[in-house]
Parts: C-alpha cells; structure tokens; sequence
C-alpha cells in the first residue's frame, strides 16, 4: 500500500481575519491540497462558539466540491443526533453527485453535552439516538425508502422515498472517529487521534469481521478496515519553530475546547458535566491547567520538526502497517494561516515524496 494524506480541519476563528475572508482562504487552501496530491479534506462540526466557524458542513464542502476535481471531501464528524436522519440521508447524497463521487462522510454522537441541549436533544440518550439516526441512513441509503417502521423511540415517522441518490454505490465510505468497536461494527474507516495502540487496532479488526452480516452496515463489496490517523504536524526547515508554530496550534485549539465545553454547566450539575468530558477534552484541560512548557505541550508537538524528523516520525508509524492514512491537523488553534501554508507546501514539497515511498506493513 501506498499512503495517503488528508487534512482534518476545524476552521477555527483567526484572530483578525473576517469570516468572509476565512472561509475563502479555506477554499483556496483545499484547492492547493487538491493541486498537490491529497487524497482528502474533512471537517469538524461545532456550535456556539469559534471552535468551528463553518458548523454546517455540506454548505462548504459543495463550495469546495466545485474549486477542486479530486480531493475527496466530508464531515468528520457529522453529529448525528443534533439533525433529523431524513435531512442527513438526502444532503449526503446532494453533495455526493455535486462532487462526483468525492464524499467520504464522517458520523458521530457528538462529546460537547452544550451542543445537544442547544438543538432541543437528549444528551443523556445520545447513543440511543445515534444508533437509530443510523440504521435510518443505512436503510434510505440502501433501499430508498426511509422510516415507516412503528415504534421506533426518536424517529417514528411515515415512510418517505428518497428520491436523491448518491453518485457512489451503495453508499459513500463512511468514518467513525476514536471507537474502533463502533467503528467495525457499523463497516466503517476508523479515525484514531494518533498513532493507534495494536489493542485498539485489533479490536477493530475484530468487530468488524464479528459484525459482518449486521442490517446497519456501511462497507460496500469488497471494503475492508482502514485506519485514519490525525497528526498535529508542523513542518519548518527550523526544529524550533516548527514545534513553537504547532505549540501555537495546540494551545489554541485546546483552549477553544475547554471553553466550548464550559457551557455544559449550564445545562449539566457538576458530576453529570465531568462525566461528560471525554479524553480530548480531558487531555485539553490537562494542557490548558499544566502550562504551556509542561509534559502534555511536549507529546502535543513531537510530532513537528524540520523535513526529515517529520518524514523518520511518520514513515516508522506507517512501516507498523495499522495505518496507511495520515490526517495532517493545520491550520490549528492560534496558527496564522501564513503558517499553515508554509507548513503544508514543505510537506508538499519535502515529506510526501519521502513518505509515498515508504512500504506500509
């Protein structure tokens, strides 16, 4: 196999910069990403806040669709329990056909409780809620009828045909984010925070085959189990800066989470709204409470240095053979778009070559 790379993006607010002007620098950035040999682009949805500035996702990535040709474009993740599974099923299969056929869609519960009790949801039945919001696509996806079955808890509704239908048949690939069981069970790429544990590999393996002939399955013929890693990677022909450009982008994006999920209180009693935390958040606050000179700022950018530390690094992770797709995290936090540019041409230039020769597994 041969690796692929892919950005995995928030579009969080830049200090200084109009929304307006964001988001087309984003459109140019996808479309340098797509002139250059990355295989995708997928983003982040959050609400009422900075963290995430363009939260309805297909309304960007059609814009995106129509400035690119070959870069595969998502959400990762699409909160499925804050949206009807109706409305879901028929924007995957609009933006598909917009794309031609680039979609890789991206589902998940959704961690912020704030965000849930914002659109009038269930925090505390949100698995429940998923798991139905689920088989709903499977089934719309894959029969073109969805709902009309009684007695479902969330979406009870009369069976309705969908007339819309994706450019990729049966279904676009489809992602599940930090679960490697959630993940092989529903036929779905895994995405992992990075390089991921053999124990969480092989669970996902495991699940995966165990499931196989489950009525919710997104593998289309032939699929097998794929591996995503996100990166935090910065890349300068300077070690220091590189480290101190993504520490920029640690400290910022985990800033934004621990505000985000301040808001839980609102809604949540303290032990209810710590339970709530999970390990990006807790990981986020451990940074944010540590310091920015402290041992969870060293883990957050070993991953950052000049060309070739970042092409050692990343070229012994793919050689373990779990993962052939590598998620870069730029711009992030309080990097200056300037700095992501730069960083990502260097990979560009320098580190793809390299790592595009590397044998995975």
């Amino acid at each position: 196999m041969t690796a692929q790379f892919a950005l995995f993006d928030h579009i969080e607010g830049i200090v200084g910069t109009s929304m307006g002007k964001l988001l087309a620098d984003r459109l140019e950035l996808v479309k340098l990403l797509d002139q250059n040999g990355f295989a995708g682009y997928h983003l982040a949805e959050h609400h009422g806040s900075d963290l995430c500035l363009a939260p309805n996702q297909e309304i960007f990535l059609s814009a995106a669709a129509q400035v690119t040709s070959r870069i595969r474009l998502g959400p990762l993740v699409k909160i499925l329990p804050l949206h009807h599974p109706l409305r879901v099923l028929e924007d995957i299969c609009v933006l598909d056909q917009l794309s031609g056929g680039r979609v890789d869609y991206g589902v998940g519960r959704g961690p912020v409780a704030i965000e849930h009790f914002w659109f009038q949801g269930e925090w505390f039945k949100s698995y429940e809620r998923f798991d139905e919001a689920l088989a709903i696509i499977a089934e719309g996806l894959h029969t073109g009828v969805a709902g009309g079955q009684p007695g479902r808890q969330f979406y009870d509704f009369p069976a309705c045909n969908v007339t819309v239908t994706p450019h990729q048949q049966p279904n676009p690939p489809f992602w599940y984010p930090g679960n490697p069981v959630t993940a092989g069970r529903y036929g779905m790429n895994l995405l992992w925070p990075g390089p991921i544990p053999r124990p969480a590999y092989e669970a996902y393996l495991n699940a995966w085959d165990e499931h196989k002939g489950d009525a919710t399955r997104f593998d289309a013929p032939g699929a097998t189990p794929r591996v995503g890693t996100a990166m935090p990677t910065c890349v300068h022909h300077n070690e220091s800066e590189a480290k101190a450009i993504a520490a920029r982008g640690a400290w910022g994006l985990s800033r934004r989470i621990t505000d985000v999920h301040k808001f839980d209180h609102n809604v949540l009693n303290a032990d209810d709204a710590e339970a709530a935390l999970n390990p990006l958040a807790l990981g986020a606050r451990a940074l944010i409470e540590e310091g920015p000179n402290g041992a969870q700022m060293a883990s957050r950018v070993a991953a950052s240095g000049t060309p070739q530390q970042v092409i050692d690094m990343i070229g012994g992770y793919l050689e373990q053979g779990m993962s052939d797709y590598i998620m870069l995290q730029l711009p992030a936090g309080d990097q200056t778009m300037e700095e992501a540019v730069g960083s990502i041409e260097l990979f560009i230039s320098d580190v793809m070559p390299a790592l595009q020769a590397v044998s995975v597994g």
